[in-house]
């Protein structure tokens, strides 16, 4: 149908994991270097010590947007959101499957999108500009408009490695959404701006869709994607876990099914640095009346409960807990740590917990998740990554205190004990 602009016909992608220590993905790509080595290793007859697994980032997924969707991508972090906007923004290739879109497109996948940092924010509107295809007199035409709607006059003749991170994305986004494109994929760059710059850029978005454009949202917070999206679809490890539907109906999914695994197996987070002796078993947030949480709300009252399993049959003697909070991308913003009451506990053989007690969480909206560290006289003694992986949302107005000489870490009030 001439309505279509984007067709998804059994689209996927893998990439290389190696074995050899490294840590991350090597993608399917080839280039010199890579086939010199390729010969190398062909000609040597010794043994190789690794090995190459495949991991797929997308399966066989299908799917059409029609002119004026504005369609949700939600799902957990891994589930493949990011990779296939990459895709669709030919930013990468897909290992099989194809993507077909009709119409302009604007991409707006990270901070500052086609822009250099040598250059002065003026240079880079017209970088990023002719990266996302427009011509220089069409950026001519608009320069003024982009200019005014990202606020960064001040700054427009100083180079962009001088600007703070919530000032690039204001002019990358600035440049994007004055592209007047048919299709507009944007993964989750605006939890960078300020709450009024976000306000302005949904609206924008708003506007290419009642121009007939068709958008491609990622957020982790689902009080946008039900605000802003008349369409969502839920990703799961790289399938479609709930095709494209109903917002309300994709959310409900996506909490109900994907989401929900916070106190239910603690094996489900990433373990390293355990000893054996004692071990994290189990780990579930509450709120004031006990009731088991799926998501975060800010400045509402959370419980943070840790459980753990004393093997030795002798008495546990100064342990400590910390709990790290962290964004999408991997930087800490919160650091609960039991050691902030002056005390080390003790337990006797058996299990026993540690509960943390916050009574306004100062969180931003947006996407986190929670690693558990388990301490003996200061030795770390078990470690649990992405233990809880979720969202919060925007609760109650609530302003959040920065820790001297931490930037980006946030003061929270917390009391702990142990039973």
């Amino acid at each position: 149908m001439n309505d279509i602009v984007i067709r998804v016909n059994k689209l996927s992608k893998s990439y290389k994991i190696n074995s050899y220590g490294q840590r991350g993905l090597r993608k399917n790509r080839r280039i010199l270097s890579q086939d010199l080595s390729r010969l190398v290793r062909k000609s040597n007859t010794k043994p190789q010590l690794g090995r190459n697994d495949i991991f797929w980032a997308l399966k066989d997924i299908s799917f059409q947007v029609r002119e004026g969707d504005v369609v949700g991508i939600i799902g957990s972090n891994g589930a493949g959101k990011s990779t296939l906007l990459k895709i669709l923004s030919r930013i990468t290739e897909p290992t099989s499957g194809r993507a077909e879109i009709y119409g302009r497109v604007g991409s707006l996948l990270e901070v500052g999108t086609g822009f250099h940092s040598e250059l002065t924010g003026r240079e880079n509107i017209f970088v990023g500009g002719a990266v996302l295809g427009m011509a220089r007199k069409e950026i001519n035409q608009k320069f003024d408009e982009i200019v005014d709607f990202s606020g960064v006059e001040k700054f427009l003749d100083t180079p962009v490695k001088r600007f703070s991170s919530g000032m690039e994305i204001r002019l990358a986004f600035s440049v994007a959404a004055h592209l007047n494109p048919q299709v507009l994929l944007v993964d989750e760059v605006l939890s960078v701006g300020d709450a009024a710059f976000r306000k302005k850029s949904l609206r924008k978005i708003q506007d290419v869709s009642l121009d007939g454009g068709a958008i491609l949202f990622v957020s982790h917070n689902m009080t946008t994607v039900s605000a802003l999206c008349n369409r969502a679809m839920v990703l799961n490890q790289g399938e479609i876990e709930f095709p494209i539907g109903p917002v309300a109906e994709s959310i409900d999914h996506y909490l109900t099914n994907v989401q929900n695994s916070v106190g239910k197996d603690i094996n489900k987070g990433r373990r390293s640095k355990q000893t054996g002796k004692i071990l994290i078993t189990g780990f579930g947030v509450y709120d004031q009346n006990n009731k088991l949480l799926e998501g975060l709300s800010s400045g509402e009252s959370v419980k943070f409960q840790i459980e753990y399993e004393n093997n030795d049959s002798h008495k546990a003697k100064n342990l400590n807990a910390s709990i790290l909070i962290k964004t999408s991308n991997g930087n800490i913003i919160a650091n609960l740590d039991s050691r902030v009451t002056n005390e080390n506990f003790n337990n006797s053989s058996g299990p026993g917990e540690f509960i943390c007690r916050v009574q306004k969480l100062p969180l931003a909206p947006g996407s986190v998740n929670i690693t558990l560290v388990l301490r003996q006289e200061s030795q770390v003694i078990d470690l649990v990554e992405d233990v809880f992986v979720g969202f919060v949302d925007g609760g109650q107005s609530f302003a959040s205190q920065q820790i001297e000489g931490f930037p980006g870490l946030i003061q929270i009030d917390q009391e702990w004990k142990i039973t």
